[in-house]
């Protein structure tokens, strides 16, 4: 998209700066036209028409010293003979450019901060009629580069509130983690993926065991750090391209949906299981994990989201009867069975750091 092309059906400030500075122009032409940002002590020259200068947009010229800030601090707006008006004679733009007239008016924000000017400038004086009849049409369209502008604010506020309810419908306002929504979304599609091409998924349900003591024992805000603090161990252990989800209350779900073997997948879940130590009040604690696993393949039939979720929920519950602090995977032919492996790796076989 061009700076031509309007935002939203309307004009962006860089289209509307071209359109006055080409309708000034055509009007009088002068040596240069300019629309500039004031940046701290400097003068940006933000889009310019300029024949004799030698100025292009994102030059950049000392603010202290322009005829534009004599302009906002009240000298005249309009000087068809820079040399006769007393702000603008000893000035180093009409000594050394030379600028032998200048226009100009000030682009104020709607809280009155000045963002810039609207100026022209030309190399000998003119005729004083041929710059007064610009008067009330540079006010004007100084005033419509104002509105472009506080327009132009409006909708990027707009767009980062929007973005920023997205991001709260789709993120955990606690773990950053991806809501139970996104969750079961992206599992339905993997399902379709599945069902179409027959591709591996994984779904990892995980619960904290004896969570509900910490909480009262230490209380929700300790609680919520420690969940903080899974969320973000457990985030770190996750391979792009597959979703780690909070699903509420220290229940946690990984959706695996790349060719990781199941064999890996498992390690890794032992790894996430394994007693790892959180700081709970200032001292370390280790916090085990129950978890279910559920896997289909090319050989598994398809099935929805909702029964996936009920295989995993029935594997963790499982894994929580026989003793907490294990992974049990579901077995995929029999809806209510499933199968323990323990939490803890073979001995001698290293504990994996990270899901494929």
């Amino acid at each position: 998209m061009t700076g031509e092309e309007p935002v939203d059906g309307l004009l962006s400030f860089e289209a509307a700066s071209a359109r006055v500075l080409s309708c000034l122009q055509e009007q009088l032409p002068l040596g240069m036209w300019a629309i500039t940002r004031r940046d701290g002590e400097e003068q940006v020259f933000v889009d310019v028409r300029d024949d004799t200068f030698g100025f292009a947009p994102g030059d950049v010229a000392s603010w202290e010293g322009s005829l534009c800030r004599r302009m906002v601090a009240g000298a005249p707006r309009l000087a068809h003979d820079t040399a006769a008006v007393e702000e603008y004679a000893a000035t180093a733009p009409v000594q050394q450019w030379p600028v032998g007239a200048y226009v100009g008016a000030p682009i104020r924000l709607e809280d009155g901060h000045l963002y810039g000017t609207l100026c022209g400038y030309h190399p000998r004086s003119v005729a004083a009629g041929e710059v007064e009849r610009l008067a009330p049409v540079l006010d004007l369209l100084a005033d419509l580069l104002a509105q472009v502008l506080l327009s132009e604010r409006l909708r990027a506020q707009a767009r980062e509130r929007e973005a920023e309810l997205h991001r709260l419908a789709t993120h955990d306002g606690l773990t950053g983690l991806a809501t139970r929504a996104v969750f079961h979304d992206r599992l339905a599609h993997a399902l379709d993926l599945h069902r179409s091409d027959g591709r591996a998924i994984t779904v990892l349900l995980m619960d904290l065991d004896d969570f509900k003591g910490v909480n009262d024992t230490h209380g929700h805000a300790v609680g919520d750090d420690l969940l903080v603090q899974v969320a973000a161990r457990w985030a770190a252990m996750v391979s792009p391209g597959n979703t780690l989800a909070r699903l509420g209350g220290d229940e946690f779900a990984l959706l695996v949906e790349d060719d990781t073997p199941l064999e890996r997948i498992t390690a890794v879940a032992r790894g996430v299981l394994a007693g790892q130590s959180y700081d709970v009040a200032g001292a370390p604690r280790t916090v085990g994990v129950s978890a279910g696993l559920v896997h289909l393949d090319a050989t598994t039939p398809p099935t929805t989201a909702a029964e996936v979720l009920v295989r995993a929920d029935t594997a963790m519950y499982a894994a929580k009867r026989s003793g907490k602090h294990h992974l049990v995977v579901h077995e995929p032919a029999v809806r209510d069975t499933a199968h323990r492996i323990p939490s803890q790796p073979a001995p001698g076989r290293p504990s994996p750091t990270r899901a494929a």
